[in-house]
């Protein structure tokens, strides 16, 4: 009975330690995927920067971070309805904070300012861009 008991506790300890190490895998591949995104948003680069956001998002669904940036990136890329669905998903996860509802508010008012259809929004003027925490994509960004 005692064996049985140290077998048991045995194999839970080991479960607790292959699901820790699963999770830090995770939160290194989500900051690897996020870099590379800033780092691809920063160049410009904003196919490849929704691409990463998508990543992050597929290994953690409940980023909200990710998905402002995502909504960043479409924007930057004239894809306005994607843009708005990203932060409408970011400020769902994260409803008190300023920048994703901010973004969010700013998009949807752009659209219906503009009167346009879905196939054809016009692109955000340059003052109007879209806020992260820190103004720009920066390491830092936490979404915090």
């Amino acid at each position: 009975m005692r064996r049985t008991h140290q077998l048991a506790s045995i194999a839970i300890l080991a479960c607790l330690i292959l699901s820790g190490c699963a999770i830090s895998r995770d939160v290194d591949q989500i900051e690897a995927y996020n870099q590379f995104a800033i780092k691809a948003a920063q160049a410009q680069l904003w196919n490849e920067a929704v691409f990463r956001w998508k990543q992050v998002i597929d290994v953690d669904p409940e980023n909200a971070k990710a998905y402002n940036n995502l909504g960043v990136a479409y924007e930057a890329l004239g894809n306005i309805d994607e843009a708005v669905a990203a932060y409408q998903r970011a400020t769902e996860l994260e409803p008190d904070n300023k920048y994703y509802r901010l973004n969010y508010r700013r998009c949807r008012i752009h659209i219906r300012r503009s009167g346009a259809d879905d196939g054809d929004v016009p692109q955000l003027e340059e003052d109007d861009s879209p806020l992260t925490e820190h103004g720009d994509f920066t390491e830092e960004h936490d979404g915090d």
